[in-house]
């Protein structure tokens, strides 16, 4: 028999979910605050801390890897990288929660890496490498898995985030157009890297007996009441296919049988046929 959640229950799921959707957020913030420390420390001591950046072809340029995305000019270029930063980097920790740490660390090392290969020679800072990596993970993610809600983040990251591919071309001489580029390659091998595909199982089989199936449904009105459902496949009970046959006693043969029936085995014995 189908059993109903308690409304405790339904509301503890919810919760659960709307906790997890904040604290996925908590990370991207947390990295912002390092690079407004640092770049208040800079701005307090009058330091120049882009010798921290990617030197492209340097092996002490190598430090920029880990370096570099902790480095901004100015509070412009903080602020142009703070948001985006937090707001990929939450979407990516809410909707792919077993790979979101290795997808962040790949984009965040394989980024500086392509920088310090393709770049000009000068020192490139900035988190806007990593910023292209996430958004283009999200972006290459949904067409290489062609699922419905991946392409929907798909489409809303190409929309919200158009204007990011001016940032491909060299259009002024101080912005890092390399570090762009590198960072949105690095964003594709992570969607194809981590990329299950839009695979189907080999092998459906039905839904064997006794095992309980949990289903949540809602009903559309004023307050979207939510309830759960608690269902369970039970065994079809088997099924004897007999025939009935007359022995004509003149000639002692039996005639031809009659349309068969099924009745369930517990109503028969001996070939006889027992009415309830």
């Amino acid at each position: 028999m189908p059993t109903l959640l308690s409304e405790r229950d339904t509301y503890d799921d919810l919760q659960d979910q709307e906790v997890h959707f904040g604290y996925s957020f908590l990370p991207g913030i947390l990295f912002v605050a390092l690079m407004a420390l640092i770049s208040l420390l800079s701005y307090l001591t009058n330091a120049s801390l882009s010798w921290l950046g990617v030197l492209p072809r340097s092996f002490f340029g190598l430090i920029g890897v880990v370096t570099g995305p902790l480095i901004h000019s100015g509070l412009l270029h903080l602020l142009s990288n703070a948001f985006p930063l937090v707001l990929l980097s939450g979407f990516i920790l809410f909707l792919h929660r077993r790979t979101a740490p290795r997808v962040i660390l790949l984009i965040y090392v394989l980024s500086g890496i392509l920088t310090w290969f393709i770049g000009r020679q000068a020192y490139h800072i900035g988190a806007s490498g990593v910023v292209y990596g996430l958004a283009g993970f999200l972006l290459f993610k949904g067409f290489l898995q062609q699922n419905r809600s991946s392409m929907a983040v798909s489409l809303a990251v190409l929309f919200l985030y158009s204007g990011l591919f001016y940032g491909l071309f060299p259009n002024e001489e101080h912005v890092s157009w390399e570090g762009h580029i590198a960072g949105l390659i690095a964003g594709l091998v992570a969607a194809i890297v981590y990329s299950e595909g839009n695979k189907q199982p080999a092998d459906q089989k039905p839904i064997e007996p006794g095992i309980v199936q949990r289903h949540m449904s809602n009903t559309m009105g004023a307050h979207y009441h939510y309830f759960g459902i608690h269902y369970a496949v039970r065994e079809q009970k088997k099924q004897t296919i007999t025939y009935t046959y007359i022995l004509n006693a003149a000639t002692g043969a039996a005639n031809m049988p009659t349309k068969r029936a099924a009745v369930s085995s517990n109503k028969w014995k001996s070939g006889i046929k027992k009415h309830d």
